[in-house]
């Protein structure tokens, strides 16, 4: 069983894939595994290659790198979903295939630093013994840099960078999840963080199968920093993330099938909600901490608000307005509406 599986969900960012998994193939870690599924995406590279194809240039790729370099083999497991499941699937099908300690998430069109699987398992060499894994910490999380990339794809550091918040040191036990809800220096992202599978496995026995597009990172999360009992925060940079790309990036939406994508951030909150009214008083969760995922909860709505007033078609106003009643209740888009205005 490898330590690390590095799980990378496709989701028709093609165009950047070979460039993510070059980032991943000349890491000089010798014990992981590459995991790669693509949601049925029809997506091509400038080459007009698919993410199959890539995954097959960069395994050939690979095997040169890790034989110049006399690293060990390493294999690329490549799945596709037959259907368009959403990314929230997506992550669960890479968990289950996944078959390391840890899972790394890298997204298509991000890039892991170079060096960034030995920043992130540098804590173990100060343990005990280093191969007892019950020594390891839950989470392990680095910094990440965000920028856009030139046509060489050299990387342009932007000029606000808010992923180098971090909380660098030790957490334990409630501190983690507290430490996540309240401060905002523990990003709810899941990339640029080592995470014990058991963790996102048990995450995802409470989250029902959902066709969610939006803020999946944010309920994975929710699950994994209150079951988790150990963290450690690391002063290195090991993610870099690319702006202005992916499926949250802004764009003129022209169909009422991708504003549902949009509106299917609710998902997330109707799973988190319920699950607090049947949980909470048997867990640590204070009011306090109750009360930010309700404000969490509001910002993504008036997110969605902003999204639809700025990208919708005009035309498709009136409907997209109704969606979004039907997904977050009208009382509530009225609310916060009311609070935005």
């Amino acid at each position: 069983m490898p330590l690390i599986s590095v799980c990378i969900p496709v989701y028709n960012t093609e165009p950047f894939l070979l460039q993510c998994l070059r980032s991943v193939i000349t890491q000089s870690f010798a014990d992981f595994e590459i995991v790669v599924v693509s949601d049925s995406s029809r997506g091509k590279d400038g080459q007009g290659r698919s993410a199959k194809k890539i995954v097959r240039l960069a395994q050939k790729e690979c095997n040169a790198f890790r034989k110049q370099n006399k690293l060990s083999k390493l294999k690329i497991h490549f799945v596709e979903h037959r259907e368009n499941r959403g990314i929230l699937e997506v992550r669960r099908t890479l968990c289950y295939e996944a078959h390391g300690e840890y899972i790394c998430f890298v997204d298509s069109d991000d890039e892991l630093e170079s060096g960034a699987l030995n920043l992130l398992t540098g804590p173990f060499e100060s343990l005990r013994d280093p191969a007892l894994s019950s020594d390891h910490a839950d989470i392990i999380q680095g910094k990440s840099t965000s920028g856009t990339f030139d046509e060489k794809g050299n990387f342009i550091p932007s000029a606000q960078n808010r992923y180098d918040k971090i909380t660098i040191g030790e957490l334990t036990e409630h501190q983690i999840f507290h430490e996540w809800v309240t401060s905002g220096n523990l990003p709810g992202v899941l990339w640029s963080k080592l995470i014990k599978r058991q963790l996102i496995v048990k995450a995802f026995e409470n989250i029902p199968y959902s066709e969610c597009n939006f803020a999946e990172d944010y309920l994975i999360s929710f699950f994994v920093m209150q079951a988790a009992k150990s963290y450690i925060g690391i002063d290195k940079n090991v993610y870099r993330y690319r702006i202005t790309s992916g499926v949250s990036s802004a764009r003129k939406i022209d169909s009422l099938h991708k504003w549902e994508m949009v509106c299917s951030t609710a998902s997330v909150f109707t799973v988190i909600s319920q699950w607090l009214k049947s949980n909470q008083p048997k867990t640590q969760i204070t009011e306090e901490e109750v009360d930010y995922i309700r404000r969490k909860t509001a910002a993504y709505l008036a997110n969605n608000l902003k999204q639809m007033k700025e990208t919708v078609i005009p035309e498709l106003q009136p409907a997209a307005r109704q969606m979004l009643c039907d997904y977050w209740g009208e009382h509530f888009v009225q609310t916060v509406e009311l609070q935005t205005n």
